[in-house]
């Protein structure tokens, strides 16, 4: 036990979800498989990224279910606090909207809304919306497999305050905005190992419609969590996002690595 307090004390934790220009959805919270009808977690958290300066954040995460018969809602938000060198700002923060229609034990139908910026990278906005249709491939009582398939509407715009090399900024930097349809799908394990692990790995990919392999986004998220207890845990999260295309010269790559404390309920 007080090596649990130790670890407490020094890792706050970001556990549910990365963000950019794609949310990881599947780390929140699945009510669908539980006989909950409400479910979430609350998570404040503190973070260190080495980028091209030094960034500090202090920030705050919470997601929450409610399930009623067939239907169910699940609502998501994050503000962010940072300093990046000697510039202090909101450095990012998205709201996240998803309305789940449980059609049979299979198939559900899962409509949703996405806002959310990260000045950091140069994300100055995006909106987002579009549907999924949920496949659950395999569930157990300690153990699930899911897939999705559906598409999605974005508007972006981006600015140059996350361009690393000064000589890719343009004279007169103007903010870069698009709309377009993308494809999105994504494929989800979790596992419970002996009521103390749990394990959750999800893989996404978004293609454009118009050139699926040559315009495309892919994502990745590795999480691994300790349970404490019942209401919390300590976990290991890996997030990734790869863009061939970015539309400012930022990384095509953008990773992110976390350990810390969970609140659950």
């Amino acid at each position: 036990m007080r090596n649990h307090c130790l670890l407490l004390i020094i890792l706050i934790h970001i556990s549910n979800v990365g963000f950019s220009q794609v949310l990881h959805t599947e780390n929140f919270n699945v009510i669908m498989d539980t006989t909950k009808m409400i479910k979430g977690s609350f998570t404040p958290s503190f973070r260190y990224r080495n980028l091209k300066e030094s960034y500090f954040e202090i920030a705050n995460t919470t997601d929450i279910s409610l399930r009623f018969n067939k239907h169910a809602i699940t609502a998501a938000n994050r503000l962010e606090y940072a300093r990046f060198g000697k510039d202090n700002l909101m450095s990012g923060g998205f709201v996240y909207l998803e309305y789940r229609i449980i059609q049979d034990k299979k198939l559900a139908f899962e409509p949703y809304f996405q806002m959310h910026w990260q000045e950091i990278r140069g994300l100055d906005r995006k909106y987002a919306g579009g549907t999924y249709v949920r496949w659950r491939i395999m569930v157990k009582s300690d153990m699930g497999i899911y897939a999705g398939v559906g598409g999605l509407y974005e508007y972006e715009r981006w600015n140059y305050t996350g361009v690393s090399d000064p000589l890719m900024i343009p004279d007169q930097p103007i903010p870069v905005e698009v709309s377009r349809f993308r494809g999105a799908t994504y494929f989800n394990f979790k596992k419970m190992f002996n009521e103390v692990f749990n394990l959750d790995v999800s893989l996404y990919y978004q293609p454009m419609l118009s050139s699926p392999w040559r315009d495309y986004r892919m994502a990745g998220s590795f999480e691994l969590t300790y349970n404490i207890s019942e209401f919390l845990g300590l976990t290991m999260l890996y997030q990734n996002i790869y863009d061939p295309s970015p539309l400012v010269p930022i990384d095509r790559m953008f990773n992110d690595i976390n350990l810390g404390l969970t609140f659950s309920f």
